[in-house]
């Protein structure tokens, strides 16, 4: 594969990437919403542990970001 076919690839990933963590920040502002209006019907604990995991979710997805847009970086330098 071409390393610019790579390059782009990439560019495709970091946009997947960038699309999870919205949607994670967006399911995030949906349950807060949630509680906000219906605060009695929900458990606070088991709120509490789907909003952890949801975080947790969206620190292994900036993780992985990191690491697509550090071998991003690198072969960016070697194309120019």
């Amino acid at each position: 594969m071409e390393q610019m076919e790579i390059y782009n690839g990439y560019v495709e990933q970091e946009d997947s990437y960038y699309k999870k963590l919205e949607t994670l920040e967006q399911c995030q502002h949906a349950i807060f919403d949630h509680i906000y209006r219906f605060g009695e019907i929900f458990d606070r604990r088991m709120a509490e542990e789907v909003l952890l995991t949801i975080h947790q979710l969206e620190d292994k997805v900036r993780l992985e970001l990191l690491h697509l847009k550090l071998l991003k970086a690198y072969l960016a330098f070697e194309l120019k």
